[in-house]
């Protein structure tokens, strides 16, 4: 039995993402941050801004255009893991009105994607997956070609997979790619919402 100091606590969720929004008000990333995606995580050494901005596979492509494949895969992911919680969540599928029968308001343990990596990438890669990183680098440059960005998300989730606490490293990782940003980083936000959107199949751009 996993020990309480060892699990992330979902009811905490809302105050690590209200603290998020204080902090990046103008890049709030979602209309209503799902419930079982708020959670407060312990926290954890930020990665290395080099080590983030790097391009992984040699591609040879601009550092912005890294940047943008990289904050669309974090954002697509973020709503892929909101997705199978929801999906595994005998209270969201029966719309129970009691909090203790919403197992996605329970405790996420340590480990989390690393322990269900094959379950949220069924979700995550389905045929619009690759198009929404296309439309989001598209806005912005003609950079790269659809296998490129292809390899460079594969190897952001390869990384993502080892975090301990993974809602806190997307966030973590959201945060200082924006920083990192150098072009309309006010307004990526607001993209990265409409990409989301087309992938979960509201639009159909």
């Amino acid at each position: 039995m996993t020990s309480v100091s060892t699990m992330t606590s979902s009811l905490d969720i809302a105050q690590a993402t209200e603290a998020l929004e204080r902090d990046t008000q103008p890049w709030d990333l979602t209309d209503s941050p799902p419930p079982s995606l708020l959670i407060q995580t312990p926290p954890s050494p930020p990665p290395s801004p080099q080590l983030l901005l790097q391009d992984p596979t040699g591609s040879g492509l601009f550092e912005e255009t890294i940047i943008d494949i990289k904050l669309a895969t974090h954002h697509l992911l973020m709503l892929a893991l909101n997705e199978f919680l929801q999906d595994t969540c005998y209270g969201c599928q029966i719309s129970h009105p009691s909090q203790v029968q919403h197992s996605c308001l329970l405790e996420l343990p340590e480990y989390f994607f690393d322990i269900y990596y094959d379950d949220v990438m069924i979700r995550l890669k389905t045929d619009r997956f690759i198009p929404a990183i296309r439309l989001f680098v598209r806005s912005y440059t003609v950079d790269g070609t659809g296998t490129q960005f292809s390899r460079i998300a594969e190897h952001t989730m390869t990384e993502l997979r080892s975090s301990q606490h993974i809602v806190c490293a997307i966030n973590d990782n959201i945060v200082q790619l924006l920083e990192a940003s150098r072009y309309d980083r006010r307004a990526k936000p607001a993209m990265l919402r409409m990409i989301g959107n087309y992938w979960a199949g509201r639009h159909l751009v």
